[in-house]
């Protein structure tokens, strides 16, 4: 649900098709927590400063294997 709700913002979308990010989403405890609470999606979709820090997150943990 969390996915398909921020599927709407166009900087999310380019996360999620890379291949480089798309497993963490699914499979990292950090993104999935995030994702969860769907206060943190309306924060991710309001909040520039919050996305980016999101996105570092995604690649950070992508990194972190």
């Amino acid at each position: 649900m969390a996915i398909e709700n921020l599927s709407s913002e166009e900087w999310f979308r380019e996360l999620y098709v890379d291949a480089r990010y798309t497993h963490v989403f699914w499979h990292n405890n950090k993104i999935i927590k995030v994702l969860l609470i769907p206060a943190n999606i309306e924060v991710l979709k309001k909040d520039e400063k919050k996305a980016q820090e999101f996105i570092e997150l995604v690649k950070d943990c992508s990194t972190n294997k």
